[in-house]
C-alpha cells in the first residue's frame, strides 16, 4: 500500500479524521504539560480533551458514514504515542510502575509491527480489537489518577487494565497469524 492510497484528500475533511489529527497535534502538548508539576492540572485536562477525541472519533466516523483508512491509521497511532508518551512520563515522575510502561510499549511495538506486515503483505488495514478499545478506557484513567494522586488511586485502574490489556494482546497476535496464514486475494 502506498501513502497515496492510504491518504485521500477529501478524507481530510471528515470530522472524524480532523478529531484524530488534533488528537496527535495535541500529544506533544499534553505529554509537555505532564513533565511539568505545577501544570499537573493542565496536564489532566488535556490528557482526557486528547482522549475524548477519541472516544468521539470512531462513532462519528460510522455515524457518518466516513469510515477510512485514514482513520483507522491515524487513530490508533495517536492513542499509542499518547498513552506510550504518558506512560513514560508518569513513570518517571509519579510511580506509574515501569513493568506496565515496559509491557504497553511492547504489546504497541509488537501491533504496529504486525500492521506493517499485514499492510504490505493483504493490502488491508486491520481494525482494533474490542478488548483493545476497553485497554485505552482503562488505561486513561489509569494516567488520570497516577497524574492526579499518584499509585494510591491509579494502580488499583492500572491493575484492571492488564486483564482486557492481557487479552488484547493475545487477540490482535490470532488475528495477525490468521491474516498471514490466509492465501493473498
Amino acid at each position: 500500500m502506498r501513502l497515496r492510497d492510504l491518504v485521500k484528500m477529501h478524507e481530510l475533511r471528515y470530522p472524524s479524521n480532523i478529531l484524530s489529527m488534533s488528537r496527535l497535534t495535541l500529544v506533544p502538548i499534553t505529554l509537555i504539560l505532564l513533565r511539568q508539576p505545577e501544570r499537573r492540572r493542565a496536564a489532566m485536562i488535556c490528557l482526557a480533551l486528547t482522549m475524548l477525541t477519541d472516544a468521539i472519533d470512531g462513532p462519528l466516523a460510522r455515524a457518518r458514514g466516513e469510515v477510512s483508512q485514514l482513520g483507522e491509521v491515524l487513530d490508533p497511532i495517536a492513542d499509542k504515542l499518547l498513552l506510550d508518551g504518558a506512560a513514560v512520563i508518569l513513570s518517571q515522575t509519579r510511580g506509574f510502575p515501569w513493568w506496565a510502561t515496559g509491557l504497553l510499549i511492547f504489546r504497541d511495538i509488537s501491533i504496529l509491527l504486525a500492521a506493517i506486515v499485514v499492510i504490505k503483505r493483504r493490502d488491508q488495514v486491520t481494525a482494533a480489537a474490542s478488548a483493545g478499545k476497553l485497554t485505552t478506557v482503562l488505561l486513561t484513567a489509569a494516567a488520570l489518577l497516577y497524574a492526579a494522586d499518584g499509585p494510591r488511586s491509579g494502580y488499583p485502574v492500572l491493575l484492571a487494565a492488564m486483564v482486557p490489556f492481557s487479552i488484547s494482546f493475545v487477540q490482535y497476535g490470532y488475528r495477525f497469524i490468521q491474516l498471514i496464514r490466509q492465501p493473498p486475494e
